[in-house]
């Protein structure tokens, strides 16, 4: 976890200004040089996201959430524990897309605190083994986060973070097996219990991306058979190539190979070692075409256009025919 979090920000709440000093912060305020984020806590002026190079935004945008969330912990006058989405921001644990602008604290049952003024307010009973210490507050650990988003029927969140969570992507910090999960939803009693249950057992490590998780959640929500993950063709020249997903038979009677973010995560820097982008389309045309000589696979690509957009994402997969999901009984 950062411990400079709070350098990033101007406490003045805990400052003795001078009139001297009180009068050039309120010019720096009047010019922009700072901002409030709350009361007794200003920010520096930031560049706007869009003007940052496009791999330093996830990190930074990141980091401006928690300021936020170290800005809500400072003007609290008892002790804070961030939970839900905030605690996958502290935690390192990934989300779909965007942070949001609201930041969620955890309180026990008998709380009076309300939801307002972007801050959002969980009630449930917690104990000293769910939390962990950051920048001075508290936060829920990685399987009590999840539980709790998983209780609150966030299948996104709850699938995104636990895929990441159970997979080789994550650091000692952030691994958490299912039953250690399962465990703490079930001692919260009945409540959610059964939904997060099923979001717990739709979570698999074998997922690559947020984006490849989110796609699994939305083919489900919208009634499409979820696909198998990570799937290995091997070549006759005995070389093999991976795909994102794979359904065995399409609506067309042809297998479907499914790609997450398309042509785009080979024109991306962390994926060129060292080609060209030109160079990269080419490798990926004869991957594609070495695939579809293999057993006359379809392709289907999308990216976090229809990720945000699910009716763009439904559209799609009809056009290429994946097969829609039995129906459960009632």
């Amino acid at each position: 976890m950062n411990s400079s979090q709070q350098s990033r920000l101007l406490l003045t709440s805990r400052a003795t200004w001078a009139d001297a000093e009180a009068r050039a912060l309120r010019r720096k305020v009047e010019t922009g040089e700072v901002s409030r984020l709350r009361r007794g806590v200003m920010q520096p002026k930031v560049e706007p996201l869009g003007s940052l190079p496009w791999d330093q935004r996830p990190h930074e945008a990141r980091q401006r959430y928690l300021d936020r969330a170290v800005a809500v912990g400072e003007t609290r006058r008892r002790d804070v524990v961030f939970s839900h989405v905030t605690a996958l921001a502290i935690l390192g644990l990934p989300i779909l897309d965007l942070w949001p602008s609201a930041i969620d604290i955890l309180e026990p049952v008998t709380s009076a605190r309300r939801s307002k003024r972007g801050v959002v307010v969980h009630r449930s009973e917690f104990d000293a083994d769910d939390l962990l210490e950051w920048e001075g507050f508290y936060v829920t650990n990685v399987a009590r986060t999840i539980a709790d988003l998983a209780r609150d029927g966030d299948a996104m969140s709850t699938v995104v973070a636990l895929d990441h969570a159970l997979g080789p992507r994550a650091v000692p910090a952030q691994a958490v097996t299912k039953d250690e999960v399962r465990a703490l939803v079930d001692a919260q009693g009945r409540w959610g219990r059964a939904r997060a249950f099923e979001l717990i057992d739709f979570a698999d490590a074998r997922s690559g991306s947020p984006g490849e998780s989110g796609s699994r959640v939305l083919f489900s929500e919208l009634g499409f058979e979820v696909p198998e993950l990570q799937v290995r063709h091997h070549l006759p020249d005995g070389r093999f190539y991976d795909s994102d997903f794979k359904w065995k038979r399409s609506r067309s009677g042809r297998p479907l190979i499914g790609e997450f973010d398309g042509l785009g995560k080979y024109l991306k820097e962390e994926y060129l070692s060292g080609m060209s982008s030109g160079q990269a389309v080419v490798k990926e045309k004869r991957r594609e075409d070495a695939l579809r000589a293999l057993d006359g696979s379809d392709f289907m690509r999308w990216g976090m256009p229809e990720l945000r957009r699910p009716v763009l994402l439904r559209a799609l997969a009809n056009q290429h025919g994946v097969p829609r999901a039995p129906r459960r009984p009632k």
